[in-house]
């Protein structure tokens, strides 16, 4: 049918598949995997098989290629079937691999039939190919990859081949040696030489192909993070502004004391002054008191524009406990003026996180905004701070003598959009959460311990900094 000399045949596609498969291991070298070796090793092996049969070389009297064949087959097999995620058991296909040997054995040294040791190792290593081919298949349609195509397509005409060798050999006292000068030989040896560029190419260009996918995928992904990052920086940023439109009569009152005590002291030492009832040390003592409250002042919007202001994603060494009583300062006479007690403890060492100050001040103001409206139909009116570290973690822990969560909401607290007040937006605590992920740590939520009292706990953990820089 072909007119080529079929041992030279099988010793060009024993080098080919020496060649090919390391130029296929050179050039992905980006990108070496499990995967990659075991189809580089298998066309090497196949490189081997190829050899021995051309060289009609045999171990006791049984080919030795025909080992290195159906190792390669399962290597391929295997190699397909982790790009689909869908691995094969070890010890699966190393009793396959036995089975096959010992039933060629079998067939050779009990049975001593060649002819059907012939027919029984065309038929597993066509079942094999075939079952590469679906698996080429697959993946072409789940990655949409023509490469992969085209190595199914490929193997699918080695399939064929090995089929045509199966049902001819033997035939009409024809040969049955595999170098046998046969017409499905020479279909099967020119199926295997495309085969083997063929094959090789497509799987360089399949592993490119995903590359290339994967390389898009991570900029999307990328895309989506930084998006995502900027919108809840600007949700975080209206979640402060509605905290302090909630807090305005309270920080309003706040401020109006030292505006107060600087226009009191004003007018006192204008009238001393104009009268001349004020001298120079009780005028010194008034103006003290003016520049004190004026400070007092200027802190308090201060600290008001730092908390609305638009956070930058800074990270920074921060000390737990100062952020605390900052918060504390801000809801301090919305607290007293519902007759709400804090408890600060009194001593306390200084606690150091990675993070913005102004993000954890959010989380630690949305907590404090919480415990303060849980207590407004409360006869114990108590919130208790503490904040502590234990080996590399820092928590924070405010507990309130509220009614609690009830539990069947309890897992839902802190979802985007459910709230438990009938005024509120569900974006409090799921920002606070998404805050404390950012910087390492989590936001939980639970209710008092039995025997404990009632109410709920809040801890924020975030990783402990050892030695915060000066």
């Amino acid at each position: 049918m072909f007119d080529f000399h079929i041992p030279t045949a099988f010793l060009i596609i024993g080098l080919l598949y020496l060649i090919l498969p390391t130029v296929t291991w050179i050039v992905l070298a980006d990108q070496r995997s499990v995967q990659v070796a075991l189809w580089c090793g298998g066309g090497l092996m196949i490189g081997i098989a190829g050899i021995l049969t051309g060289m009609t070389v045999k171990l006791p009297g049984v080919p030795l290629s025909a080992y290195f064949l159906i190792a390669a087959n399962f290597a391929r097999m295997q190699s397909l079937r982790l790009d689909l995620g869908l691995p094969s058991r070890t010890r699966t296909l190393v009793t396959a691999i036995i089975l096959f040997f010992s039933c060629f054995e079998f067939l050779h040294l009990v049975l001593l039939d060649a002819l059907w040791r012939v027919r029984f190792n065309a038929a597993v290593n066509a079942a094999l190919i075939f079952y590469l081919a679906a698996l080429a298949q697959r993946i072409g349609k789940t990655e949409q990859s023509r490469s992969a195509y085209w190595i199914s397509g490929v193997y699918s005409f080695v399939g064929i081949g090995l089929l045509l060798r199966l049902v001819t050999v033997g035939q009409d006292g024809g040969p049955i040696n595999l170098i046998g000068d046969g017409w499905s030989t020479q279909v099967l040896a020119l199926a295997v030489v495309l085969s083997s560029v063929m094959g090789h190419v497509g799987y360089v260009g399949m592993a490119l192909d995903r590359s290339r996918r994967r390389e898009i995928q991570a900029a999307a992904d990328q895309a989506r993070k930084e998006e995502s990052l900027r919108l809840s920086a600007q949700i975080a940023h209206l979640d402060r502004q509605r905290s302090l439109g909630q807090m305005s009569a309270s920080l309003g009152h706040e401020l109006k004391q030292p505006l107060t005590a600087i226009l009191t002291n004003a007018q006192v030492a204008q009238r001393g002054w104009q009268s001349g009832a004020l001298d120079t040390q009780r005028l010194g003592v008034f103006l003290d008191k003016i520049v004190h409250n004026t400070q007092r002042a200027s802190q308090i919007i201060e600290r008001i524009r730092d908390y609305i202001r638009p956070s930058q994603e800074r990270s920074e060494p921060v000390m737990l406990n100062h952020v605390v009583h900052e918060v504390v300062a801000l809801v301090a006479d919305d607290a007293l003026g519902k007759q709400i007690h804090i408890e600060l403890p009194a001593m306390e060492p200084p606690v150091w996180v990675m993070g913005d100050p102004i993000a954890l001040s959010q989380i630690v103001l949305n907590v404090f905004r919480n415990a303060i409206d849980a207590l407004a139909d409360a006869q114990k009116r108590d919130i208790v701070v503490e904040c502590d570290k234990e080996k590399t973690w820092a928590t924070l822990r405010i507990r309130d003598s509220g009614p609690g969560v009830a539990d069947n909401l309890l897992s839902q607290v802190g979802t985007p959009f459910f709230s438990t007040k009938t005024t509120g937006m569900g974006m409090g605590l799921s920002i606070s959460r998404t805050i404390a992920e950012q910087y390492g740590g989590k936001l939980t939520l639970r209710n008092t311990a039995a025997g404990q009292g009632s109410g709920a706990v809040v801890e924020l953990t975030l990783p402990l900094l050892l030695a915060p820089t000066p």
